[in-house]
C-alpha cells in the first residue's frame, strides 16, 4: 500500500497511481494511529479514482506534459500580456517541474519546491558609490507571480479550455507568499523642483505624468491619441482597456507646446552627443530631436533623479497624482477615476491615508469635545450653576 508518514503532516498520506494517472493527498488519520487505518482510507481513496479514471477515458481526455502546456499557454495567452518577464518564468518553472512531467501529476510538494527555489534567487537592485552591481532577495509578490499564480494560469486553462484531466488542483493559497504592502511615496514640491532644474527636454513628459496619473507605457502619447478639440487623450489602459483622460489647462499647455517637434510621437528630447543605442540599433546624432522611448525614459530617471537628490521610481508620479487629487477633493470616487481603476477598493487601499485633514479635524472635535465634559464636571463638583450650563452648551453644540 502507498500509505506513509510525512515529518510535515500530521496524519498519514498516500499516493498511488493508476491508469497512467497520479493520485495523492493526506489522511484522515493522524501519525500515531495504526497503519492499517490510513490503509483503509487509501482503498477509498482508490475506489474514487477508478471512477474518475473510467470516467476520462470514457470523454476521451488525454493527459497532458507539462512542457506542452506551458508553450501553449504562452502562444495563447502569455505572449499577449504586457508581463515582460513571463517568457523567463515560464522557462525556468518548465525546467523547476519537469518538461516530461504530467500536469495532473503536479501537487501541492511540487509547488512548495518551486517556490522555495525560486526564493533562493537573487535579482539586480542598483550599484553602489563605486558602481559595483547590488543583488537583493527575489519579492515576494515576484516569487507568486512568477510560480504559484504562474502554474496555476496555466492548469486551470489547461483543465477548463483544453480539456485535459487533472482530478485535483495544488492548495494554491497555501503555498503563496505573504506579499509586502510598499509605502506610498509621493514626490515633494521642492523634489520636483530639483529635477526639473536638470533634467532638460524630458521636463515635459514627467509634469505631464504627474498631472495625469499615467503609467510609464501610457505616457508616451502618439499625436493620434490627442483630441484637442475636446480636451482629452485616448488610450488602452492596463488590462487592455479603451480608457478618455481629460486634460487640466496645464496639461492641455504642454501637449500644446509639444506640437510641430514630431510628426507621430508627442513626447521627444534633442541628443546629448552622438552615439547608436545597443537596444534598438538606432543612432542617435547630437543636436537633433527623437521621440523618447520606454527604456530611454527608464533610463533617464534611474540616472537623472539621483543627481537630483530624489530616490523614487517613476510609478512614484502616479502615486503623487492620486495623492493630491484625494488631498485637494477629499474624494476617493475622483482618485478612481483620474487613475483609471476599475474597483474603488484598489484606490481606497493605496490612497486613502491622504484624507488625513478629516482625520485631523475629527481629532480636534474630539479633543475639544472631551475638554468641555472635564470642564462640566468640575463644575458639578464646585456648584458653579453658570459655568455648568456653559459647559454642557457647548457639549450639546460640539454634538450636533
Amino acid at each position: 500500500m502507498s500509505v506513509y508518514r510525512h515529518n510535515g503532516s500530521p496524519n498519514w498520506r498516500f499516493d498511488f497511481e493508476l491508469g497512467g494517472y497520479r493520485f495523492s493527498g493526506v489522511t484522515d488519520v493522524p501519525k500515531g494511529r495504526a497503519k492499517c487505518e490510513a490503509e483503509a482510507f487509501e482503498k477509498a481513496e482508490r475506489r474514487k479514482a477508478v471512477e474518475l479514471v473510467d470516467a476520462a477515458k470514457r470523454e476521451n481526455r488525454a493527459p497532458l506534459i507539462f512542457a506542452t502546456s506551458a508553450e501553449r499557454w504562452w502562444h495563447e495567452v502569455g505572449q499577449y500580456t504586457k508581463e515582460t518577464d513571463l517568457e523567463d518564468a515560464l522557462k525556468w518553472l518548465t525546467d523547476q517541474i519537469g518538461g516530461k512531467r504530467g500536469l495532473h501529476t503536479i501537487c501541492n510538494d511540487d509547488v512548495a519546491k518551486a517556490v522555495a527555489a525560486r526564493r533562493t534567487q537573487l535579482v539586480k537592485a542598483g550599484h553602489d558609490e563605486k558602481g559595483k552591481q547590488l543583488y537583493r532577495p527575489i519579492s515576494a509578490r515576484t516569487v507568486n507571480r512568477t510560480v504559484v499564480y504562474l502554474l496555476r494560469r496555466i492548469m486551470l486553462r489547461a483543465r477548463d479550455k483544453w480539456n485535459t484531466v487533472i482530478f485535483k488542483m495544488p492548495e494554491w493559497s497555501e503555498h503563496a507568499l505573504k506579499e509586502k504592502k510598499r509605502a506610498i511615496r509621493e514626490l515633494m514640491i521642492e523634489e520636483e523642483d530639483r529635477i526639473a532644474a536638470i533634467e532638460g527636454s524630458y521636463a515635459a513628459v514627467r509634469e505631464f505624468a504627474t498631472i495625469t496619473g499615467l503609467r510609464l507605457d501610457e505616457v508616451l502619447l502618439a499625436w493620434t491619441q490627442v483630441d484637442f478639440d475636446n480636451a482629452v487623450v485616448r488610450l488602452i489602459a492596463k488590462g487592455d482597456e479603451p480608457r478618455i483622460v481629460p486634460l487640466s489647462k496645464r496639461a492641455y499647455a504642454i501637449l500644446w507646446g509639444e506640437r510641430g517637434r514630431h510628426s507621430e510621437w508627442v513626447f521627444t528630447f534633442v541628443a546629448k552627443r552622438t552615439r547608436t543605442c545597443p537596444k534598438t540599433g538606432q543612432k542617435y546624432i547630437k543636436g537633433q530631436r527623437y521621440p523618447i522611448t520606454y527604456w530611454g525614459l527608464s533610463t533617464h530617471r534611474r540616472r537623472i533623479w539621483p543627481k537630483a537628490g530624489v530616490k523614487a521610481r517613476w510609478h512614484d508620479l502616479r502615486h503623487t497624482a492620486g495623492m493630491r487629487t484625494v488631498r485637494a477633493t477629499g474624494s476617493l470616487k475622483a482618485a478612481q477615476r483620474l487613475l483609471g481603476h476599475s474597483d474603488i477598493a484598489t484606490t481606497s487601499r493605496f490612497y486613502v491615508d491622504a484624507l488625513v485633514d478629516d482625520v485631523r479635524d475629527a481629532m480636534e472635535v474630539t479633543g475639544r469635545h472631551q475638554a468641555a465634559k472635564r470642564e462640566a464636571k468640575e463644575a458639578r463638583e464646585t456648584n458653579e450653576g453658570p459655568a455648568k450650563t456653559a459647559a454642557e452648551a457647548e457639549i450639546a453644540r460640539l454634538k450636533k
